[in-house]
């Protein structure tokens, strides 16, 4: 038996393999996401050049952003058949090997909560589309800027959290405790 979403709207790599070639379709949308000015930074760049290593949050967010383009669906928690708000950071968060609930309600309540000026790439940010309860999440990538999967009809992409509607919308920011543990870039820790 399947979740509903808690969404507004309703109905390791080494070369030669498929996780290289999906690491690599990663690192040209971050490049474009980047270029097109979209991400403030390069998430690849917070990778410490003598360990590998990097924060799981960012892993998070280069997860979510390579799914840039999927479609919205209800209950969606696949690039294969569509994320809905909740489903894609619970997959984003997943491939960086954080546990979090399904809906984005669980979410909120499973996340520390972080103060606007706080947040960081990563943290979850949390908002009230419908009624009193929180129905919308998506992924913190900085300069006021957040990734999620918005509506039926609609893709996964970027949105600001100084847009007049989201604003008015947002609840607050959340921030998982593993989401500062280290790991190395592009591997699980399970992996080792």
């Amino acid at each position: 038996m399947a979740l509903g979403s808690g969404c507004a709207s309703q109905p390791g790599y080494g070369p030669g393999n498929e996780h290289a070639s999906q690491a690599d379709e990663a690192a040209a949308l971050l490049a474009e996401a980047q270029r097109r000015r979209e991400l403030p930074y390069n998430p690849l760049e917070t990778i410490d050049t003598l360990s590998g290593m990097h924060p799981r949050a960012i892993e998070a967010v280069i997860q979510a952003v390579a799914q840039l383009g999927t479609p919205y669906r209800w209950g969606g928690e696949s690039a294969e058949n569509g994320f809905d708000c909740s489903g894609l950071t619970q997959h984003a968060y997943q491939a960086a090997s954080i546990n979090l609930p399904r809906t984005s309600f669980q979410q909120y309540r499973a996340t520390t909560r972080i103060k606007r000026n706080a947040l960081r790439p990563g943290d979850l940010v949390f908002f009230r589309l419908n009624g009193k309860r929180v129905d919308h999440v998506g992924i913190y990538v900085g300069g006021e800027r957040f990734i999620h999967a918005p509506s039926s009809g609609k893709t996964v992409s970027f949105a600001s959290l100084d847009n007049v509607f989201w604003a008015r919308k947002y609840v607050g920011g959340g921030r998982a405790a593993e989401a500062n543990e280290l790991q190395l870039a592009g591997n699980h820790p399970e992996d080792f």
